[in-house]
């Protein structure tokens, strides 16, 4: 298999049953990452539509979608890097 299949060993030795269960709040974040890239990529193809369409409207509020999403993106990155190290 790949990377992906294994975790690293210093945090599976400090969390013994985090590999057998995953906990309400991992699954929280992978709901929530996957539906801030949902929602980006979304805010993507609507400024791209708008623009193709010649509509500033729709390409504002596309961008406005794309970049908030990716700004909420940014935060769980950074909170799931901050509960690594802790």
């Amino acid at each position: 298999m790949g990377a992906l299949s294994t975790s690293r060993p210093e945090i599976a030795a400090a969390n013994p049953d985090s590999a057998t269960a995953p906990s309400g709040s991992r699954v929280f974040a992978v709901v929530a990452r996957g539906m801030g890239w949902l929602f980006f990529v979304g805010g993507l193809v609507g400024a791209g539509l708008g623009i193709a369409g010649l509509a500033v409207e729709v390409t504002v509020a596309g961008l406005i979608l794309a970049c908030t999403a990716g700004l909420i993106l940014l935060k769980l990155r950074t909170d799931r890097d901050a509960r690594e190290t802790t």
